[in-house]
């Protein structure tokens, strides 16, 4: 009888440190995030994950009469999170769990008026944002002087100064976002200041920046190792890492002497028209599009060379990525383009730009009458030259 009734204490303890740790997991992945927003009447607070693809709605609470808050969520892992009063009214948090955090502001231009507190990785990312806003204020007052002095008789003069100041601006921000990588490696943080934009315009570039992508990468994993954002970044270097190697492997196949990699690709009747079939002539691969305004300029440059030099046996071999076929053949005859013209409609996926390394457009190789390859990202100036003296 003893030992069956410390049997059952015994489950009965085992059965309690159980719950008492589960209770304790659970808290563990809380947060607490309340304060008090200055308001004239109570707000609706909407908090938004967001996640590597997407913005998740997670809570929306309201406040009291006198702006007082508190919001209690489970998360699994640290994450960004929009603490949003309206549409355009909001701050970025990063939050983790077992975190407390206290928000306390004005709801009006909220983003310029609050302070958090418990929350050393959300302070560091207003103040990063503070920082780009002061800068992109400055650019705002640019292009205020802009339009400004437009009818001015020193406009162009004014002009070139903007663009000098404006460029002093950006490299200011950029060489701020390069350090504050630096300073704080191990803070999530860094991910955003990693892809933040100036405007419309990247500010680090993963091609001529991408050690400051490596190097994030390394230092968060380390922190950080199951965190989907982080994960994210790692698979985006890898993927630059692959991308580099076969743009690599691609231009030594590319180099000058080399066979021109074969295309078999439809023309605008269905038939598939091999590069090869113009082998005897001197080719220029000519890679373009329907709806990219420097391409139809330098169709009418194309136009000129090719109605000159091709009965001398000058050939081109035009390759659209564009993506609707009506537009492609309604382009080619507004245009007058009578040389071969081809196209897989695949867009920017079309396989054939990775083979040639292309990365944008207008973009010519030159390819002797063996199909070597003579010249690469020629302009129109240098094809001429080269016609002038092979033809």
């Amino acid at each position: 009888m003893k030992r069956i009734i410390f049997s059952i204490a015994l489950l009965l303890l085992i059965f309690a440190g159980c719950k008492f740790e589960d209770k304790e997991d659970k808290l563990k992945n809380r947060f607490i995030l309340k304060g008090n927003i200055d308001t004239e009447k109570p707000l609706h607070i909407t908090i938004e994950e967001l996640t590597t693809t997407d913005i998740n709605v997670l809570d929306t609470i309201k406040t009291d009469e006198s702006g007082n808050f508190s919001i209690v969520k489970e998360i699994d892992d640290a994450g960004f999170y929009i603490f949003r009063i309206e549409r355009d009214n909001f701050i970025t948090l990063v939050i983790e769990p077992g975190k407390q955090i206290t928000i306390n502001g004005k709801s009006k231009n909220f983003p310029l008026n609050h302070e958090i507190e418990g929350s050393k990785d959300s302070k560091l990312l207003a103040e990063l944002n503070k920082k780009l806003r002061y800068r992109i204020s400055k650019v705002d007052s640019l292009a205020d002087l802009y339009r400004e002095s437009m009818y001015d008789p020193n406009f162009l003069e004014i002009k070139e100064d903007l663009n000098v100041e404006y460029t002093n601006i950006f490299n200011a921000h950029k060489n701020y976002v390069k350090e504050f990588i630096k300073d704080n490696p191990k803070s999530l943080v860094s991910i955003i200041a990693l892809y933040q934009f100036f405007g419309d315009r990247i500010i680090l570039s993963e091609e001529e920046h991408f050690e400051y992508f490596e190097s994030l990468s390394k230092s968060l994993s380390n922190k950080y190792p199951a965190n989907k954002h982080v994960i994210d970044l790692k698979k985006r270097v890898s993927s630059i890492k692959r991308e580099k190697m076969q743009r690599q492997l691609a231009e030594e196949k590319l180099a000058i002497g080399n066979p021109a990699p074969e295309i078999i690709l439809p023309n605008p009747e269905g038939n598939s028209v091999a590069l090869s079939s113009l082998k005897g002539s001197i080719v220029l691969i000519d890679f373009w599009a329907s709806w990219h305004e420097p391409s139809k300029i330098s169709n009418k440059i194309l136009l000129d060379l090719y109605n000159k030099y091709n009965k001398k046996g000058f050939e081109i071999y035009g390759v659209s990525i564009d993506r609707a076929r009506e537009q492609w053949i309604n382009a080619i005859e507004e245009e007058n383009i009578s040389w071969t013209q081809v196209s897989d409609l695949r867009y920017i996926n079309s396989p054939v730009l990775n083979l040639y390394n292309v990365e944008g457009i207008p973009y010519a190789v030159l390819i002797d009458r063996n199909g070597k390859i003579l010249s690469k990202d020629i302009d129109h100036r240098e094809i001429e030259e080269h016609l002038k003296e092979l033809l």
